[in-house]
C-alpha cells in the first residue's frame, strides 16, 4: 500500500483543508481558491504557495540557522524592496511572536539612531555646526534631551501599532486577521535606515543653490529635500496597502479609510506624545515651582 505522504492527490487535499477556514486568493489573478483540492489555480494555472503549505519567505523566521543579525538585515531588505512578496505571505502561517520580536528589533535600531543623533548634537554644540545657536543651546540641556528621546520611543511604539487597528474586523477570519497584523510589523522595516534620507535632506538644504537664477536646479532639489525625510513612512504605508489589497479585496471603503486613517492617527499620536504631553509636564513643573 502506498504511503499517503507520497500520494500527490492526498497532499493537495490536505493542503487545501489546512486553509479551508478562510478565503485564499491566487497571487497572480486573484481567483478565490477556497475549497480547491489542488495546488494550482483553476483560473490561471499558477501554483499557489498557500495551498502547498509553503513557509513564508521572510528571512527573520530562519534567524536560528543564519543568525539574528544577518536575518534582521536580510528581512529589512526583503520588507523594504519586496513589498509584493511580503504581501503574498499573508495567506501562509505567520508567527505573531516572531513579528513582534522583529518590531522591537526595528524600534531598537531606530532609537539607536535617535540617541546617536542626540550625542552628535551634543558634541557639535560648542562649534555651532548644525542648526544655529538656539537649537544647539537646547541640545546642550541634558534633561530635555533625555525626555525627548523617551517621548520619541513612546511615539514609535504607538505608531508601529496603529496599522493593526485597520485589520481588526470581525468579519475577517481570525487567522487572516492575525497574519495581516503580524505582517504590518514587518512593514516598519524602513525605520531602520531613516537617517539616510534625513542626511540627504540636510545636505541639500545646506548646499543647494536657492538663487532664482538657478531655479531649474533649486526647485527639484528642494522638492527632494522636503520629501526625502518622509520616504520611510511613504514606503511603510505602501507596503501596508499591498497587504490590505489582499485582506480587504473588495472592500474599497475600508482600504480608503486605511490609507487616510493611518497618517491621521500617526499625526494625532505625534501631537499627543510630542506636543501635548511635554506641554502638560512643563505646565505642571512651572505650577509646582510657582507654588513652592
Amino acid at each position: 500500500m502506498a504511503d499517503a505522504s507520497s500520494d500527490p492527490t492526498q497532499n493537495d487535499t490536505d493542503a487545501s483543508q489546512s486553509y479551508a477556514g478562510f478565503d485564499v486568493y491566487c497571487h497572480e489573478c486573484g481567483y478565490n481558491l477556497r475549497g480547491i483540492e489542488t495546488t494550482r489555480c483553476p483560473e490561471c494555472g499558477k501554483e499557489s504557495p498557500a495551498l502547498q503549505n509553503a513557509d513564508p519567505r521572510i528571512p527573520w523566521i530562519h534567524r536560528k540557522s543564519i543568525g539574528s543579525v544577518r536575518a534582521f538585515l536580510k528581512t529589512v531588505l526583503f520588507a523594504t524592496f519586496s513589498p509584493r512578496k511580503l504581501s503574498e505571505d499573508v495567506y501562509l502561517q505567520i508567527d505573531f511572536r516572531d513579528a513582534q520580536r522583529f518590531r522591537w528589533w526595528t524600534i531598537g535600531v531606530a532609537m539607536f539612531w535617535v540617541v546617536t543623533s542626540t550625542v552628535l548634537f551634543f558634541a557639535a554644540g560648542p562649534y555651532d555646526l548644525y542648526l544655529g545657536h538656539i537649537v544647539n543651546d537646547l541640545y546642550q540641556m541634558v534633561w530635555p534631551c533625555v525626555v525627548a528621546n523617551i517621548l520619541i520611543l513612546l511615539y514609535m511604539i504607538l505608531a508601529t501599532g496603529v496599522p493593526s487597528l485597520f485589520f481588526d474586523y470581525r468579519d475577517i477570519p481570525v487567522n487572516l486577521r492575525n497574519n495581516a497584523i503580524a505582517l504590518s510589523y514587518y512593514c516598519i522595516a524602513p525605520l531602520t535606515w531613516w537617517p539616510l534620507p534625513v542626511v540627504v535632506s540636510i545636505l541639500i538644504f545646506r548646499e543647494a543653490p536657492i538663487d532664482i537664477r538657478n531655479r531649474w536646479i533649486a526647485i527639484p532639489l528642494t522638492t527632494i529635500a522636503v520629501i526625502a525625510p518622509a520616504t520611510p513612512a511613504i514606503l511603510w504605508c505602501f507596503q501596508i496597502f499591498r497587504i490590505a489589497r489582499r485582506v480587504l479585496r473588495n472592500q474599497t471603503g475600508r482600504k480608503a479609510w486605511l490609507m487616510m486613517g493611518i497618517p491621521i492617527l500617526w499625526m494625532l499620536a505625534g501631537v499627543l506624545v510630542l506636543v501635548l504631553i511635554p506641554l502638560a509636564v512643563f505646565y505642571t513643573w512651572v505650577l509646582i515651582d510657582v507654588l513652592s
